[in-house]
This record gives structure tokens, sequence and C-alpha cells, in this order.
């Protein structure tokens, strides 16, 4: 399949996860595909790239912001959806804050969209869009050196930047949590491979209200074979077991309780590190989560 990939390369001048966890995917799943960066293209004429590369399908992440990803070709893409001569997909982010002022209008300028939240499709059922999809965060695990459980020499970390309501959080909590920030893509990949216990707070800083939202750390905390602790989201039951394959907390005293017990119980540790990277390789790997997205795409 030709696939005429509509994303952006870096995000607020970082280089952003599309290249590892999209277009190398889509490539080594042996699709032919074209990256039209909409932070920085190098053909700022969509409609060229379109006659000249013919795509089956142009594959979206469209922020519908245009101080962050200026070369975003919405008018272009109705237009090609409306053609029918191209179908067009829309990989939507946050739509628990987003959808009112964001996904709800801009979905009608695809053929088919996915959201990260199983309960966000009836949301869009209901304003009249059938053509939604469940389509959660995953990891490349090419990327990701898993070595034995043993080689691991960081008990308990959190890779994020900091902000208000991440630091208000750890400096509550009695926990000697490693916090990592400002490391490359690359860095990431071997510090999550590292860890024996990665966090994963699910508040979204953007969010005025700081509701929880499904993050792409969940799957690379697993993808890395450490320990998912993170705070609880409705629905992550979907796509892990809890007290088996990951442990969730709900409030400060229980994330406390139950972090400090797992420092004490390491073969714990190590039990639920495995059978969480198991579900990773059988469910929530790219070449596997983008396999079947396609599928589901090819189906509406």
């Amino acid at each position: 399949m030709k696939i005429l990939l509509t994303l952006n390369k870096t995000y607020r001048g970082m280089p952003d996860a599309g290249y590892w966890y999209t277009y190398l995917p889509l490539e080594q799943l042996g699709h032919e595909v074209y990256w039209h960066d909409t932070v920085d293209p190098e053909e700022r004429d969509y409609n060229k790239i379109i006659e000249r590369f013919k795509p089956d399908l142009i594959f979206c992440c469209m922020t519908g912001d245009p101080n962050i990803t200026p070369w975003e070709p919405w008018a272009e893409i109705k237009k090609e959806t409306e053609s029918g001569r191209t179908k067009t997909f829309n990989w939507f982010c946050d739509d628990t804050w987003r959808f009112d002022n964001f996904s709800s209008g801009a979905c009608g300028f695809f053929n088919v969209c996915s959201t990260p939240e199983p309960s966000y499709i009836q949301s869009y059922k209901d304003i009249g869009y059938s053509n939604i999809i469940l389509g959660n965060w995953h990891a490349n695990s090419e990327f990701y050196p898993v070595r034995p459980f043993i080689e691991k020499d960081i008990e308990i970390s959190f890779i994020g930047a900091p902000n208000p309501t991440r630091n208000h959080f750890f400096n509550s909590v009695d926990v000697p949590v490693q916090r990592i920030f400002g490391i490359s893509q690359e860095e990431m990949f071997e510090t999550h491979t590292k860890t024996k216990i990665g966090i994963n707070l699910s508040f979204n800083e953007n969010d005025p209200n700081k509701k929880t939202q499904m993050k792409q750390r969940i799957f690379e905390i697993a993808a890395g074979a450490g320990l998912l602790f993170t705070e609880y989201h409705k629905d992550i039951e979907r796509f892990f077991e809890i007290d088996k394959e990951i442990v969730a907390f709900k409030t400060l005293d229980e994330f406390v309780k139950k972090a400090n017990f797992l420092l004490k119980h390491q073969n714990i540790v190590k039990q639920i590190s495995e059978n969480g990277h198991k579900r990773f390789l059988a469910d929530h790997e790219s070449k596997i989560r983008l396999r079947n997205v396609l599928e589901k795409i090819a189906r509406c």
C-alpha cells in the first residue's frame, strides 16, 4: 500500500515519536511511505505530493494548532476525502479534553478516525460519525533492547518533563523515585529497559480540569520489560490485567503503599514485569497495532 503519512516530525522543537513508532513500522510492514512533515515539509504544495505519489491512504495525526504544526493541509485533505479517490484517516490523541473543541469537528474532514479512548467511541457515534475505530498507543519493540531482569539498575523511575502537577505529586510522596527528563528518544528507550518499576501519571497538564487519559508511556514501560506502575485511567483493563500484568493506583496513599511494597518484593516485580512484557509483545507492539488499525480502516 502507498501511504501518505501526514504528521509532525518534531514537537515544540524536539524529535517526536512518529519516526520510531509509525513511519518505520509501516515500512517494515511492507508499505511504501511518503512523510509530509506538518512542521517543516520538504514539499509545501500538498496537492503536488498527492498527484506525484498517488497514495492509497492518507494517514494523519493532525493537531489543529498552527503554532505547533503550521503545514497541516486541512483543505486539501477535505477535498480528497470528498473526492472519494483516496481514503483519509486521522489518529486523534487527546479526546478526554479535546473532543468537544477539536475532534468532534475535525473528524468530518476524514473518511475514518481513531480514538485512544474506548469510552469515546460512543461519543463520536452520538454526533453522527460512525467510522470511528479504537487506535490506542503502542511502542516499537526493536528500540527497546530488553535484557535480563538482574541487569536493570534503576529501581523506580518516572520519565517526563517537570510541570506543576507532577512536581506536587512527587513532592507529596515518600518514595525514592528517580525523575528523568531532558533526554533523547534513544536515551529514553535505554532508560526504560534499565528500570525495574516505571511510573506513569495519567493526568494531562494541558487539560484545564487535569483529567486522566491514555498515555503512550504506558506501553513504553511495558516495552522495556519494566513493571508498569500507573495511575488508574478508565478502560486500562482492556489493555493490561491489573495486578497480573501491571499495578495501578488511584490516590497518593495507595501509590506510596504499593510502591514501598513493590520495592521490598523483587520477585513480584519480576513476575508482573514479565507478564506485562508478554502482553505488550502480543497486543501492543507497533507493527501489531498498526496492522490492526490498517485492517479496520480498510473495512470502513
